[in-house]
C-alpha cells in the first residue's frame, strides 16, 4: 500500500517551488508540467520501492529454504557421523574377536599336533609291543 499523501517536506518544497516560480514569471504551465514530473518520480520511486520490497521478501525466504536445509544437512552429517562411529566400534569389537578366535585356533592346532604326536606315539609304542610279542 502506498502512501498517496505527500509528506510535509514535500507540501512545503512544492509551495517553496510555485512561490519561487511565481516570483520570477514563470508560466503556471511550466509549474503544471514539474508537478506532473515530481508526481510521476514519486510513482516511480513507490514502484521501485515495492519492486524491491518484493524482491527483499523473496530473498528473505530463499534465505529462510537455504537455511533450513543447511540445518537438515547439518542433521544428517551428524548422523552419519555417529554412525561411523558405531561402525568404528563394531569393527574394533571384530577384530579383538578375530584376535581371540586366532589364538583359540592356534592353541587348538597346537592341542591337535600334540595329540596327534600322542596317538603316533602310541601306535609306535604297541606296534614295538606285538613286534616283541611275536618274537618271543
Amino acid at each position: 500500500m502506498t502512501n498517496r499523501r505527500p509528506s510535509l517536506l514535500a507540501t512545503l518544497l512544492r509551495a517553496a517551488a510555485d512561490w519561487a516560480g511565481a516570483r520570477h514569471g514563470a508560466p503556471k504551465r511550466g509549474r503544471a508540467e514539474r508537478r506532473r514530473r515530481s508526481r510521476q518520480r514519486l510513482k516511480d520511486r513507490a514502484a521501485l520501492s515495492d519492486f524491491f520490497r518484493d524482491r527483499c521478501q523473496d530473498l528473505g525466504g530463499q534465505v529462510d529454504a537455504l537455511q533450513q536445509l543447511v540445518a537438515g544437512l547439518n542433521a544428517e552429517h551428524d548422523r552419519l557421523r555417529q554412525q561411523i562411529q558405531i561402525h568404528h566400534e563394531c569393527m574394533d569389537d571384530l577384530g579383538g574377536r578375530n584376535a581371540y578366535l586366532l589364538g583359540q585356533c592356534a592353541a587348538s592346532q597346537h592341542e591337535a599336533e600334540h595329540w596327534k604326536r600322542f596317538v603316533e606315539d602310541e601306535r609306535a609304542r604297541e606296534a614295538e609291543i606285538a613286534r616283541k610279542l611275536q618274537l618271543n
